[in-house]
């Protein structure tokens, strides 16, 4: 039985609409509390994590392949195989503030959960900026002035509206990822490709 990691959160209906359209994972039901299901009929047992625990679980081979947002991944040193991403369901990283970029030469703070994007977007930069690690509410720091700007993910931005906030500058597109682990890959790979190839044939992935 191979098993798979389905995020808990914002990227699962996303993943879930992509492999039903390619006729797999038919006989999953979510309306359980369950953090494990068995799918027997399809040898497949599936696994319900945290996004950010997702990929550590997929490189020491807990589980076989899963399902992540190329944001966490990017904060992630892993080495997973990352074949394809789906076609739905993509956000922006984005820089967010009240108004312009910094002036050249200026020191300012940057909220984030993400500061391994972060140090690589203020790279090369001609302002310079103080790291605030945060685990939510990011869009709080610029409003209530703990940081001058926010490093966040955006999705419609009706957030950032309804508090006056700006979506400054988009520095990356945010996409939901199949990553898989490369042992695995390696004694499933007819069946990891089968899938691969159904979702391709789909058009859910790019």
């Amino acid at each position: 039985m191979i098993r798979l990691a389905l995020p808990k959160g914002r990227n699962l209906d996303v993943a879930l609409a992509a492999f039903r359209a390619a006729g797999l994972l038919t006989g999953l039901d979510l309306g359980s509390r369950s953090l494990r299901m068995q799918l027997p009929g399809e040898g497949i047992e599936v696994l319900s994590l945290k996004d950010w625990d997702l990929p550590l679980y997929v490189e020491h081979g807990v589980a076989d392949f899963g399902i992540v947002g190329s944001d966490v991944l990017a904060e992630v040193d892993g080495d997973l195989l990352v074949p394809v991403r789906l076609r739905e369901g993509r956000s922006r990283m984005s820089l967010i503030g009240r108004g312009a970029l910094p002036a050249a030469g200026s020191q300012v703070r940057l909220a984030t959960k993400y500061p391994n994007t972060a140090r690589q977007v203020l790279a090369g930069r001609s302002w310079g900026a103080e790291i605030v690690e945060l685990s939510g509410s990011i869009e709080l720091a610029p409003l209530l002035n703990l940081a001058e700007l926010a490093l966040d993910i955006v999705q419609t931005g009706r957030t950032l509206q309804e508090n006056h906030l700006v979506e400054i500058e988009t520095v990356a597109e945010v996409a939901a990822c199949l990553v898989i682990n490369r042992a695995s890959f390696q004694r499933h790979r007819a069946l990891l490709n089968d899938w691969i190839g159904r979702l391709e044939a789909a058009e859910v992935v790019v």
